[in-house]
């Protein structure tokens, strides 16, 4: 597997970084990955089917194959509505797939969820064979792959099939919890079908502190803002280096709440909500809850987090299962791990465990 670690303001320049049949685009949430993902395809025009992972949960409520197939439809009738060479030669073949049905004026693509499954294959292969025949390449983007794992599809296997037998479409992926992009892609197990396939990886990084003053000057430039130089140094280091929320409070500003502080409060109240959304689900709720308003206060050892655990709770914890929740943390991208220490990964949601979480 190739890797490749950049800024997440740089990936148009690393174009060759994707290259390959299969490819990750993996960081923390507000990293901007969705956000790179679209600017790459369209600044090179390049045809594309994307399915937003997070848009089906939003539609729906949750993932589901309903949910899949609908934004499967939405996004294949987009993409044929902007490709006139691609369309009537797909069509063609799209009325011989059962399962699928064609409207026309406006130009419409509906799959059925019931047979989608059954259908999809047949589709990407469709849409590999006009591929083919006019000399391109087409991407089939997922964005946030990893929400895609309770669908029930395979999808090492749909994966390996595209890179085996489909040689005119290419995958790229993102995803923002990179432990559960692992595990849905099964990419170091031996039995996964896509065991031993090149994937280029691309991480996107944290920007440095003087790439996030410059990123914030020049965004601000570009609106005629005028920003005192010690307004941008304290944005640029309470957000550490994420793309998104260094862009948040760029929009917040030049739009009028000029408050920091409020700024950071609005996101963090956000980011709780997501959080106590994920906590609710689970078993070890409370012990979820301990553990990261211990880390909250600052790094800490895995000793040290397992003692306020136990502390709390009166009881004596199995190694095993604790350090089984702190890896489910790591996955999800809550938590990340420097040297020995456990923190918090990103700076707002630290500063919401600390002030909202209970």
């Amino acid at each position: 597997m190739r890797s490749y670690t950049i800024s997440g303001t740089n990936l148009i320049n690393y174009s060759h970084a994707i290259d390959g049949r299969i490819a990750l685009i993996l960081g923390l949430r507000r990293m901007g990955k969705s956000s790179l993902l679209r600017s790459f395809l369209n600044s090179y025009n390049i045809p594309h089917i994307l399915i937003d992972a997070r848009r089906i949960i939003l539609n729906e409520g949750g993932m589901s194959i309903r949910g899949f197939m609908n934004e499967l439809s939405q996004s294949l009738t987009n993409f044929l509505q902007q490709r006139a060479s691609f369309r009537d030669k797909l069509i063609g073949l799209l009325r011989n797939i059962d399962g699928i049905s064609i409207g026309v004026q406006p130009l419409s693509i509906s799959i059925s969820w019931r047979r989608g499954r059954a259908v999809l294959t047949s589709l990407l292969e469709a849409v590999n064979r006009v591929a083919e025949d006019l000399n391109i390449k087409v991407v089939l983007a997922i964005d946030e792959v990893q929400e895609l794992r309770a669908l029930g599809l395979n999808i090492p296997m749909l994966l390996a099939y595209i890179y085996d037998n489909l040689g005119n479409i290419v995958a790229i992926l993102t995803g923002s919890q990179v432990g559960m992009v692992y595990d849905t892609l099964r990419l170091n197990d031996p039995k996964s079908p896509l065991y031993g396939r090149a994937v280029v990886e691309v991480k996107l990084r944290r920007l440095s502190p003087d790439e996030s003053l410059d990123f914030l000057r020049r965004g601000f430039e570009q609106y005629g803002v005028q920003v005192g130089d010690d307004v941008i140094r304290e944005a640029a280091s309470r957000l550490d280096g994420i793309i998104g929320w260094l862009t948040l409070f760029g929009w917040y500003y030049v739009h009028g709440n000029r408050d920091l502080n409020s700024i950071i409060d609005v996101a963090a109240r956000q980011e709780i909500e997501e959080l106590k959304s994920f906590l609710t689900k689970s078993r070890a709720e409370n012990r979820y809850k301990v553990i990261l308003r211990i880390v909250a206060e600052k790094p800490r050892r895995w000793s040290e987090i397992k003692r306020a655990v136990e502390m709390e709770e009166g009881v004596i914890v199995n190694d095993r299962n604790f350090t089984d929740l702190l890896r489910h943390l790591i996955n999800m991208g809550i938590l990340e791990k420097q040297g020995d220490a456990y923190k918090i990964a990103d700076p707002v949601l630290e500063y919401g465990v600390r002030k909202y979480l209970r």
